[in-house]
């Protein structure tokens, strides 16, 4: 875990090693079927028109909620204690979107209700 900036309002962020190019690399073969087999997906939030959502695609019991009760928990329970309680990291939303030249290109900066957002970048 290393500390490789700070955010706009002087927060520390971070990065980590966290998953393998192999792995990175089966994930996105199998995304990469789903949005060639023509099944319509639901679409991650209102500004993507790229992505999906991982539970809905069978990640989130053995996938989503061991990376945030095993992962993400701790982590920002050590990192944050004045914000994230035993309590909080109950409940995931996890998806995946795509960026390419040419798409989605007006995103706006916004914000949500998350303690903590793991943004992980899957190699493409």
């Amino acid at each position: 875990l290393t500390e490789v900036c700070r955010d706009s309002t002087g927060l520390p962020v971070y990065t980590l090693d966290l998953f393998t190019e192999e792995f990175c690399d089966a994930l996105l073969e199998e995304l990469d079927h789903l949005e060639e087999s023509g099944i319509p997906l639901r679409r991650p939030n209102g500004m993507n028109r790229y992505g999906a959502i991982l539970s809905q695609l069978g990640f989130q019991d053995n996938f989503l909620l061991p990376l945030t009760t095993l992962v993400m928990a701790p982590f920002a329970r050590m990192l944050w204690p004045e914000w994230v309680s035993p309590d909080d990291c109950g409940e995931t939303y996890g998806f995946v979107v795509r960026y390419r030249m040419g798409e989605d290109v007006d995103l706006q900066e916004h914000s949500d209700t998350s303690n903590v957002t793991l943004n992980v970048c899957l190699g493409r």
